[in-house]
């Protein structure tokens, strides 16, 4: 008996059809990869199962055997339909039990006061389905986003044992390799307690290393659902664009740059990072590796000012940048792009115009008023020069997909003319031909007047892209691996995981 069978789903929006007749089956036990490009109506069949968005008229599903109302949050949640998405939803002041216990009944002595050990005890449990027991009682801000991902998991399985669909979206956007293993243990473990796994990732190593089962849609429609082991990378990836890759970008070697630095890092240091020194030289991509832990998740929020550093100092040519002042570092010729869109860039309820000029608006302003007509040229030019596709510059930005918003913010960051760019994980949760857009654009802007520093979470990604990667561990720099010499994806990997060069 199959854990999900959906036939003929199909949604439109005003008119515009976002999924076609698509049929998918889940088997019971089995971990089935869903992909596609950003736009394929990968999220809107998720929202669908979910009960956000009702499906046009037509559309039937099975959950075991029993009819699921598509559309129905009640009916998704009532047969065990679980979902999982990329930012968690958790509350990390709280601890592990009263993260578990949201959305639960919390058990009650006299039918009064809480009865806190069975509440830990059910936490215990739950986490303990999804692998090795750990302390019920910390917040959810002391663990590594691993195992904060096991608790979104341990949190969303149903009460009872019954068998149960758990849909995991993008759930390894933001986890380095090591982590990655960590969550793919906790899936296995999962299937096999006779749960079904939905899993949808722009990851395509992790989709065929984890997965039974690929199903790949592509402008709305089902073109392919296949075992993965009849698959690989290259043959997946031409089902999902459907036409052969472009070669990757791939910087050839750069002369050994002695001039000036653009900008200079010294001692820079906070939260989990220590005394970390970075010199950024005119037209140079630098790249920051390391495991979760390691300080590389905070390199770029410390040096924009997004967060106060402890110590260490900032400078773009002869400019200071003030600890926590992101208005200074803008002013001194800093501009970032962050792979947290949601949280950190995207004003969802402003138009795609707003969202790439909202950096500076200034420039379009007359007399104490802003000329929208100007406003909306310059963004044509940009939606032309970057490929945005959006039905114009007016449009919502909630409406294009996560490549489309990735590009309009590196539009926002470019327009500034900036001496320094710094991305933090610019290309997280985007797809493969989305992805690949945005390398090229970095590598063909990074010039003689610009430097960029980028972390990331993708070896493959910094590998390609960056003359230089350094590599953290504890909070420093462990290895500096340069490109003609000893940068390559393996051996970032190799160093990350080891704390020592290959």
């Amino acid at each position: 008996m199959n854990a999900l069978d959906i036939r003929g789903l199909s949604k439109t929006f005003s008119g515009h059809v976002v999924l076609h007749g698509v049929d998918l089956t889940v088997r019971r036990g089995e971990v089935h990869a869903l992909v596609g490009q950003n736009g394929s109506g990968k999220s809107t069949l998720i929202k669908v199962l979910a009960g956000y968005h009702a499906p046009d008229a037509g559309a039937t599903a099975q959950v075991l055997g029993r009819e699921l109302t598509l559309g129905s949050a009640a009916a998704a949640d009532r047969l065990n339909i679980r979902f999982v998405h990329q930012d968690l939803g958790l509350a990390n002041d709280l601890t592990l039990t009263e993260n578990i216990m949201l959305g639960r009944r919390y058990p009650r002595r006299a039918g009064i006061a809480i009865d806190w050990p069975k509440a830990r005890r059910i936490a215990h449990e739950c986490i303990s389905r999804t692998g090795p027991a750990i302390d019920v009682n910390r917040t959810v801000a002391e663990f590594g986003i691993a195992e904060r991902t096991r608790i979104a998991i341990a949190r969303a399985l149903p009460d009872n044992d019954d068998p149960a669909l758990i849909v995991l979206d993008e759930p390894t956007a933001a986890l380095p390799a090591q982590d990655v293993e960590k969550l793919f243990d906790t899936i296995r473990g999962l299937t096999a307690a006779g749960n079904a796994v939905l899993l949808v990732s722009h990851h395509l190593d992790e989709i065929l290393g984890v997965s039974d089962t690929v199903t790949v849609l592509r402008d709305g429609a089902r073109v392919a659902t296949v075992p993965t082991a009849e698959v690989d990378k290259h043959s997946l990836t031409e089902l999902i664009i459907g036409r052969a890759l472009s070669r990757d970008v791939e910087r050839a070697p750069r002369a050994v740059d002695d001039s000036r630095p653009i900008a200079t890092i010294e001692g820079l240091s906070g939260t989990s990072l220590l005394d970390i020194d970075i010199d950024l030289r005119p037209g140079e991509i630098v790249g920051i590796a390391g495991l979760t832990g390691s300080g590389r998740e905070e390199v770029a929020a410390l040096v924009t000012g997004r967060t106060h550093r402890d110590g260490g100092t900032v400078r773009i040519g002869s400019r200071s940048v003030p600890s926590g002042d992101p208005r200074a570092a803008l002013a001194a010729g800093m501009a970032w792009i962050v792979g947290e869109r949601a949280r950190y860039a995207v004003f969802p309820a402003m138009d795609l115009r707003s969202n790439i000029t909202i950096g500076d608006v200034g420039r379009h302003q007359r007399g104490g008023r802003l000329r929208h007509h100007d406003e909306r040229a310059e963004a044509r030019d940009w939606i032309h020069e970057l490929g945005i596709v959006a039905s114009g510059t007016d449009a919502d930005i909630a409406t294009l997909s996560g490549g489309n918003q990735q590009k309009a913010l590196v539009a926002r960051a470019l327009r500034l003319k900036p001496a320094v760019l710094v991305l933090d994980d610019p290309t997280a949760g985007i797809d493969i031909g989305a992805r690949q857009q945005v390398h090229g654009i970095i590598a063909g802007r990074a010039d003689e007047s610009m430097a960029v520093l980028i972390t990331s979470t993708d070896s493959e990604e910094l590998a390609r892209l960056c003359d230089r990667v350094l590599v953290l561990a504890r909070g420093r720099v462990v290895a500096e691996l340069a490109r003609g010499v000893d940068l390559d994806a393996a051996t970032i990997d190799h160093t990350q995981v080891s704390g020592v060069p290959a």
